[in-house]
């Protein structure tokens, strides 16, 4: 279970270190710091840059092939323009928060195990 990003703590939003500090300050705000373990949240200027280019190409992913189905089906212009903007709002927001928590979870696991950190016999979980 080392080796393997936890699915539960990237939907709670836990820290990647302690799985028990929340990683939001407020509603969306990633917090600098892990208030359990102290772990940086931040760790270079433009972290999350790679999550925000994954989080809109999955958006793209999941708005493209509705409307292609509904382009065939022959539905309304006015909804063909007006559905990728509502996707977007409320399927792309979920996207974009996750992929930069999925984002932090990636970079501790892939930076313990270059640090060597990965052995199997550490405590934390």
């Amino acid at each position: 279970m080392k080796n393997r990003i936890q699915l539960g703590s990237v939907l709670k939003a836990r820290c990647p270190s302690c799985h028990k500090g929340s990683v939001l300050s407020g509603v969306i705000t990633i917090r600098p710091k892990c208030t359990v373990c102290n772990y940086n949240f931040h760790p270079e200027p433009g972290f999350y840059l790679g999550a925000m280019m994954v989080g809109f190409l999955l958006t793209a992913m999941v708005t493209v092939p509705p409307m292609v189905f509904l382009k065939f089906m022959g539905v309304d212009r006015s909804i063909l323009i007006l559905f990728p903007f509502l996707e977007f709002l409320f399927v792309g927001t979920l996207i974009f928060f996750y992929s930069r928590v999925f984002w932090l979870h990636l970079e501790y696991r892939m930076t313990h195990r270059l640090d060597g950190h990965d052995s199997g016999d550490s405590q934390d979980k």
